[in-house]
Parts: C-alpha cells; structure tokens; sequence
C-alpha cells in the first residue's frame, strides 16, 4: 500500500511530498533527484531550459525490487520562477503508473496501469533553503484503471473510478541535511467516491463489485524525512531517528462490497457518521487510535436466511505500546470502547424466539493503564530465535470497565502490581466488581430455554457465594484480593 500512494502520486515528489526546494529551477530538479535517490526511486526527464525556468518533458519515475516495480510516467511538467521569488509547477493532465508483479510458475509478470488525471491543480513553493513550505490545491482528482496485460493468462476486466474533490494542502520542510530536515503537513478535500468492478475473463463465472463514499476529510502529519524514505522503500529495519506521526477525521464514510459466484454469494455494507484515525511511531513506541460514530453493519451470505444487522453508537480502540528496550518500566495503555450496540431483529429471533431477554443495546467498554519493562527491542527480535519473553509485565490499572447486555451491567476497576522476574506473573492488588440487573437476566435466560434451570441455580448460587448484596435491588458487589503469597480470594472467601 504504500508502494501504492508514493507511485501514485508522483505529484507527492514534485508537488506536495518533501521536497529540498530551491527558488531556481535547476536548483529543484537536481534536488528532486536526490530525493529520489534517498527513497529508493530513479527519476529522469528530458530537460529544456527556458526563460522562465525548466520544462521537463517525458518525465518517469521507477522503484522495483525483487519481485515488484512501479513505473510512473507524465509527458510535461514545468518548473516556473515567478518575479516574487516563489515557483509554480504545471502538470500534464495525465499520469500514468504501471504496476508490474511476479506471478510465478514461470509464466510473464503481470501488468496493471492506472491512470490519473486533475482539474485546477495548482502548486506554488516558497521559503528559503532549510525553511520551505509547498502549497497545493485542485478542483478534482480522478483515478481510472488503464491497460491490464501479462501474467500467463487472460486478465480480469478491471473498472475503477476514483474522485476527490476541493482538494488543498500546506507542506512544509524545515532543516538542511536528510539527518536533520522534518516535515509538517496539513490538508482537506471536500470528499471522495471510488467504485470498483472486477469481471473474469470470458467463459469464468463471478463477479464483485466495491464502493467508497466519505464525506468532508481532514487531516495532519509530521515526521523526519528519513522516515519517509524508509516507508517508500520497504526497508526491513527503521532506521534511527524514526518518527512519523498523523491524525485523520473525517464527516462521513460507506463502503459496500459485493462477491457473487455459482451457488456462492456474499455482500458487505457499513456506514458511520463520522470518525478519526490517530498514529504515531517512532524507535521508542507505536500508538494509534480509531473512532467511529453512528455505525451500522449489514451482512447478507448465501447460507444465512437473514442478514446480519449490527449498529452502535461509538466505536474506539486506542493503543499505546513501548518498543525499545530499557532498565526502568515504561508506560503503556489500552482503550476499547462499543457504545449501545444493538442486533437486528433477524439476529435476535435466531437466538431469543420467546423474547425473553430484553434487547437493550450492548455496552463495552476498558480503559487500561500499565506499565512493563522490555529487555529486547521489539522492532528487531526474531520470534523463531526467541526462548525467553521479550518483557514483563509490572503494573496494570483498569480505571473502568463496563460490560452491559440484556438489561443487565458489570462495571469495575483494579489496581495490581506484578514482582520482577516472574515466569508467570503473579498480581498483588485488588479489583472491585459490580454487578446490577444479573439476577433478573438469569432468570430471562431460563424462562427462554437458552440456559437450563439446573444451571442456573448452580450460577446463581455460586455468585451469591462470592459476592455480597449492593445498596440497590438486584446489585451484587465483591472485592478480588491477590495477595503477594499467590493467595486469591473473592468478599473474603478463598479461590486459590
């Protein structure tokens, strides 16, 4: 995928990606090169010198490693100095990026080319050396899918069409040496839609089709330029000073996807009402976070009588992990959050055809703080050559947790500590658990027939046993102890 951006936009070498950007002309194609060469690519271009500056005609770009390559071409790009010393580039309408792969089984590489073209697309440069700032804008951006050739075999029909509209950015570029320079960037688009039809070659059955819609999109990122070129090439290890950093939010997104075969057929659709995308990584940690608003999920396959219908509220899942190694403990948290999910009705007379438990929507949710100490650095170990754990956990605290479903709700936190150099971790601490509502879903499970009555007593008996009445009806609370002799105990009763 990330091939996938970088040839793509080729645009992102001579139009918003880092750039070591001179107000000459020449200055900036020599620079291009360089950075080119730095992420792993070849560029050339057949140059002319004018009054204003450079027309580069025949302009191609190529990376390709053992098995893949990625070849990007535009006829025209011009290289403007205006009198105000700032620049602007000019592009031809097309470009184009041909995908080759290895296919094996010693049959010809496979080829697809994709194609894309702008509307309005304007690119200014200003600053100076060490402090430059690109600014780019276009009406509309349009992806289609070109020839398709190679590979032992007659292709698939491809038809793909992409469009962004109201597209602008800002990216600037501080520092005067690839050790040093950073990169900062900010941009929008009004919105995009991609659709995606993919047919076999004449006398093979089947058939899919995709489709994207997302509203308004925004978005930041920064990072060092090393990074980047690190990312392009697919290098294997990071290299030092490794940082990238972005956060994306969006008004809207859908998508549907849609398999049909003989006898076989699967469709797909999801919606939501918003979100974001958080990342963040560097030598030391990786984090990321993902939200969403207002979903809803529809699964429809052959073998199933109804769709499956899912919907929520809110989705998150954030992560924040250490990666380098170190003497001391380092900090690391966890958050999953589903917010009022609720099944459709087709779901719910599957599994409760009395209507015996109540459909209140679903909740859960954990927030998790901890901290441990790694003894490798996890970017760089080889889990075949590992005989030890690679770190050990020494503190987890669970500040909420919320478990709700059929009316009823578990809720609690913890706070426990873990010895160094334990083979199996052992917590010392405590968690305080709440349960309201248990009893009168047990006793809905029974009446439908989806928990056998013998077993319910036995439930019902156990919990009562380790746990002790709340303040309110139908609440139970307990108090779990782990003692640093290994001792577990539930309200004061022994479990271990």
């Amino acid at each position: 995928m990330t091939r996938f951006c970088f040839s793509l936009s080729t645009l992102a070498i001579v139009a918003a990606t880092p750039a070591f950007s001179q107000t000459l002309a020449t200055d900036i194609w020599a620079e291009w090169q360089a950075q080119a060469e730095m992420s792993g690519q070849t560029i050339s271009a057949t140059v002319t010198e004018t009054d204003t500056g450079l027309t580069l005609t025949n302009f191609t770009t190529l990376m390709e490693d053992e098995d893949f390559s990625v070849r990007g071409a535009i006829d025209e790009i011009q290289l403007i100095e205006n009198p105000d010393g700032t620049l602007s580039m000019t592009f031809s309408e097309l470009y184009s990026a041909t995908f080759t792969f290895d296919v094996g089984d010693g049959d010809p590489p496979g080829n697809i080319e994709i194609l894309m073209e702008h509307e309005g697309l304007d690119v200014q440069v200003s600053g100076d050396p060490g402090n430059r700032t690109y600014t780019y804008s276009a009406d509309r951006l349009m992806l289609s899918d070109g020839a398709i050739w190679g590979g032992g075999a007659e292709p698939p029909v491809i038809d793909l069409d992409l469009v962004m509209t109201d597209l602008a950015s800002t990216y600037s570029v501080t520092g005067d040496t690839p050790e040093t320079m950073r990169f900062e960037s900010t941009g929008s688009a009004g919105g995009m839609q991609m659709s995606l039809e993919l047919s076999p070659p004449a006398g093979e059955s089947g058939y899919a089709k995709a489709g994207i819609v997302m509203g308004a999109i925004e978005g930041t990122s920064s990072g060092t330029l090393l990074s980047l070129a690190a990312m392009n090439q697919g290098a294997g290890t990071i290299p030092e000073g490794f940082e990238l950093n972005g956060s994306t939010s969006y008004e809207s997104f859908a998508m549907e996807f849609q398999f049909e075969d003989t006898g076989d057929m699967f469709a797909f659709e999801y919606g939501n009402d918003g979100g974001s995308i958080g990342f963040g990584f560097n030598e030391a940690e990786v984090s990321y976070d993902i939200a969403g608003r207002g979903m809803q999920t529809e699964i429809r396959v052959a073998d199933l009588p109804i769709p499956v219908q899912v919907a929520t509220d809110a989705t998150e899942i954030s992560l924040a992990i250490p990666l380098a190694a170190g003497e001391e403990p380092q900090d690391m948290s966890l958050r999953i959050a589903v917010e009022n999910l609720v099944a459709g009705d087709g779901i719910w007379a599957m599994m409760d055809p009395t209507n015996s438990i109540p459909r209140d929507p679903a909740s859960l949710v954990l927030d998790a703080t901890g901290q441990v100490r790694l003894f490798m650095n996890l970017l760089e170990m080889d889990p075949e050559e590992m005989d030890t754990p690679p770190g050990e956990l020494r503190a987890l605290n669970i500040s909420e947790l919320r478990l709700g479903a059929g009316g009823a709700e578990l809720t609690g936190t913890a706070e426990l500590t873990f010895a160094p150099n334990q083979l199996m971790p052992i917590p010392v601490g405590a968690a305080n658990l709440q349960l309201s509502g248990g009893n009168a879903l047990l006793d809905a499970l029974m009446a439908g027939g989806l928990l056998p009555a013998e077993q319910g007593a036995f439930v019902r008996g156990m919990v009562n046993v380790f746990a002790r009445p709340g303040a309110a009806p139908d609440t139970l609370e307990t108090t779990v102890e782990f003692g640093a002799d290994g001792s577990i105990t539930a309200n004061g009763i022994p479990l271990q």
